[in-house]
């Protein structure tokens, strides 16, 4: 095997195994030498590919946007907690709660309540004789058991009714009929009786708190409540 031989199965080049080769005749052949020539090979090794990035289903660890399911679902607002029925027992005049009809269809437009005495807001008047109300609850503020105000349903609450006002309907204010007194008892429920006509504007103005008497589909009693 010859020189030239082995340097190729080295890995030379071709060219620099020729030089090589003219190199080692020319001393050899006794003339002579020649200057020596020094050939310098750089082989470059060609870039090893990229590793392809990690997968990260492979790897089991999700991606950072990658949304994740936590096994838990968003709370749900609770009920709110429905306050005593309506009956023919009256309530407190600043009871802190909102009484409830049980059984009352509310999807079918405003109609009566059930029997009985209803802490309430006449708010409208529908036309001369049927009344629009809302049972109410006091919040106390800070002054007195009797220093708050009334509040009515939550907003998108449709608990309401209305009811006709009976002709021989009992109507105690407790500011007097003109508005200018403080006509009360000792539990801040109207004591002068007043006309139905007078009821009637009180009702239309929306401002009436009242224990409000239903019997037969009709408001028979209305005996305003007197908050400071």
């Amino acid at each position: 095997m010859t020189t030239s031989d082995l340097l190729r199965r080295a890995g030379l080049p071709a060219a620099a195994v020729a030089l090589l080769s003219l190199t080692a005749c020319s001393g050899a052949s006794g003339t002579s030498a020649a200057p020596t020539v020094t050939a310098t090979v750089t082989v470059t090794a060609p870039a090893s590919p990229a590793e392809p990035p990690a997968d990260p289903a492979a790897s089991g660890t999700p991606a950072a946007d990658t949304p994740t399911d936590s096994g838990t679902t968003a709370p749900t607002q609770k009920p709110v907690k429905a306050g005593p029925p309506i009956t023919d027992k009256t309530p407190a005049p600043f009871g802190g709660t909102i009484q409830s009809d049980p059984g009352h269809d509310f999807t079918k437009g405003l109609s009566p309540s059930s029997n009985g005495v209803v802490r309430g807001q006449l708010v409208a008047m529908h036309d001369e004789n049927v009344a629009e109300y809302r049972p109410v609850k006091f919040v106390k503020e800070y002054g007195g058991s009797t220093s708050g105000h009334f509040e009515g349903p939550p907003e998108g609450d449709v608990t309401a009714f209305a009811a006709p006002i009976a002709k021989n309907v009992v109507f105690l204010s407790a500011v007097g009929c003109d508005g200018k007194d403080q006509t009360i008892d000792s539990e801040y429920l109207g004591t002068q009786r007043c006309s139905r006509d007078k009821l009637v504007l009180r009702a239309d103005a929306g401002d009436l708190r009242a224990l409000i008497t239903v019997q037969g589909g009709q408001i028979v009693k209305v005996a305003e409540i007197y908050a400071a």
